[in-house]
């Protein structure tokens, strides 16, 4: 009798087909230098610098275990108050300006007519390529208190010219106007692809119920973007923490300690003071920082249909 029809389930061969086998050598060989390139320049210096915290070394003696005195006193240190504080602020503010802008972008060029949203696609992404130096240096000239282009625009318009680098109360804010209006970025792509594969029976069904614009976007566009919002408020704060290279070249950490920010007190510690353990401690904390906020992000915008 055919067990088959007996409602018995067919025998299936769960082994692998013979031409896996025979090249599965040949793989793990073609990719064993890949490995051990990303192994030897990836990994080895991040556990290295992780276990560097645990020893005091300035970078020509041999290290002497200090276990977590170099922990203890950057959170001691007087400016680690001012360090959380600026870092906070600069976290915050990229990560709403991230949103924002380059949310409210993609939904504009969503519903362009096709030709023009191509166009504007390619003049918002084009800055991408453009070295972040160049960025830097052009925006150091526009925030040049009295000659550069902000402060005469404001000049005719009758405002104050503020010395947005100079003022304790605006060097945080200068530096957060870098890249104004902030949506040629990774972000910008995410929200737009993320737009672009909406289910459209969703949409059409809104359209039918007469949803409005304004409604669609908080109503349907949001709630469904959940993973996208996630991926772009995780690289905005990743991106914020580390990239300190605005500050360093601007004002390097001025006036006074009002733009200080732990990676540019890294580098300072461990590249000009030659204290390196030091500086990985304080990598060390920044990384646990990133991992916490990284968890932390994950779990309050978890989609829904998740």
């Amino acid at each position: 009798m055919d067990v088959t029809f007996m409602g018995a389930e067919p025998r299936v061969n769960r082994h692998l087909p013979w031409w896996r086998y025979r090249y599965r050598a040949v793989l793990a060989v073609l990719l064993l230098p890949s490995l051990l390139l990303i192994g030897v320049f990836s990994y080895y210096p991040a556990v290295r610098s992780l276990i560097g915290g645990f020893y005091q070394w300035n970078g020509f003696s041999a290290p002497t275990y200090a276990g977590i005195s170099q922990f203890r006193q950057y959170i001691q240190a007087p400016t680690f108050g001012t360090e959380a504080r600026n870092l906070g602020i600069l976290v915050g503010g990229s990560i709403l300006i991230s949103l924002v802008s380059q949310f409210t972008a993609a939904e504009i060029v969503m519903h362009m007519p096709r030709r023009a949203a191509a166009v504007a696609k390619y003049v918002l992404v084009l800055p991408i390529v453009l070295p972040p130096l160049v960025l830097i240096e052009v925006w150091a000239y526009l925030l040049q208190p009295g000659a550069g282009l902000i402060d005469k625009i404001l000049g005719v318009a009758g405002l104050p010219q503020p010395t947005w680098l100079s003022d304790p109360h605006l060097a945080l804010i200068g530096i957060l106007l870098i890249g104004f209006p902030w949506i040629s970025n990774l972000g910008f792509l995410i929200f737009l692809g993320g737009l672009q594969n909406l289910p459209k029976d969703i949409l059409d069904a809104s359209r039918l119920d007469g949803v409005g614009p304004l409604r669609r976007v908080f109503a349907i566009d949001i709630p469904l973007l959940l993973p996208q919002f996630r991926i772009v408020v995780i690289l905005s704060g990743i991106y914020a923490v580390q990239n300190f290279v605005p500050i360093l070249l601007l004002t390097n950490g001025g006036p006074g300690t009002a733009t200080l920010v732990p990676g540019l007190d890294m580098y300072q510690s461990a590249f000009q003071n030659n204290q390196y353990g030091y500086g990985m401690a304080i990598g060390t904390l920044l990384f646990v920082a990133m991992l916490t906020f990284t968890l932390i992000a994950t779990r309050l915008l978890r989609s829904r249909t998740a």
